[in-house]
């Protein structure tokens, strides 16, 4: 929740960034050219716009590996699959056939 929190946030400052930088930058006191100050604020929007994206990219991905791992544990008819159901290797007549004893 935190995460997404602070996407938003840093999104909302970017768009910020973009659309009113002179205006924010002349109510600082600052010894930096009001140029060269719109054009280092840009820069850091276009910084947080990239966190932005790759933020939301990770929770994608953590939500649809979060929800795969949840189905393959539920198995396809609401019964646990039979890998969670026991540790053992599900064919061991693979391992036989291997050219040299394998031990676990």
């Amino acid at each position: 929740m935190v995460t997404v929190l602070t996407a938003i946030f840093q999104g909302s400052v970017s768009v910020l960034i973009f659309t009113r930088p002179s205006d924010f930058l002349s109510h600082l006191k600052s010894y930096v050219r009001e140029e060269d100050g719109v054009v280092i604020l840009k820069l850091a929007g276009g910084l947080c716009i990239l966190m932005f994206c790759l933020e939301w990219v990770v929770l994608t991905l953590a939500f649809f590996l979060n929800y795969y791992a949840y189905v393959e544990k539920k198995g396809i008819n609401g019964n646990k699959s039979y890998g969670m159901r026991s540790g053992k290797v599900q064919d061991e007549e693979d391992l036989k056939s291997w050219p040299w004893p394998f031990q676990v």
